[in-house]
């Protein structure tokens, strides 16, 4: 096998399935945005972790009540949101816990244009690594 088709198909498989989740990530946030149940939630916490380059993360954790009375707690990103602050929660009634977002009106747009970079980010590597795939198999001789 040549050296091209080899650097394809790693490049391809790693960030080929990364684009895969983050985008299986997106369509379940979307679904429990446009189908899901909608209710009143908050900001229960809002911490930072260091990196060890000096970096801060904000994390961000939310609470709500589902209407058959169970209390969820979730954590997803999202700039400009302050603990304590009321925020509308959207979540799929068959699983609350792993289907709550924030994305959406009255919640933050930040969780979806930050899903939407991950994916055309890893999407472009993907297509890279389909071009080395391509002449891999094009040109054995490379």
């Amino acid at each position: 096998m040549n050296q091209a088709l080899v650097i394809g198909l790693l490049i391809l498989a790693a960030f080929g399935s990364f684009c895969g989740f983050l985008t299986w990530q997106l369509v379940s946030r979307l679904l429990s945005l446009f189908r899901g149940i909608s209710v009143q939630g908050r900001c229960v916490r809002r911490y930072s972790t260091e990196s060890s380059d000096n970096g801060t993360s904000w994390h961000h954790v939310y609470g709500f009540t589902t209407q058959d009375g169970q209390y969820v707690e979730f954590e997803e990103d999202a700039m400009f949101m302050t603990q304590g602050q009321a925020v509308t929660i959207h979540y799929r009634a068959s699983n609350p816990a792993r289907s709550a977002t924030v994305m959406g009106r009255g919640g933050a747009w930040s969780p979806l244009f930050g899903q939407l970079l991950g994916i055309f980010v890893t999407g472009m590597f993907t297509l890279l690594g389909a071009a080395f795939v391509w002449i891999g198999i094009s040109k054995p001789g490379l």
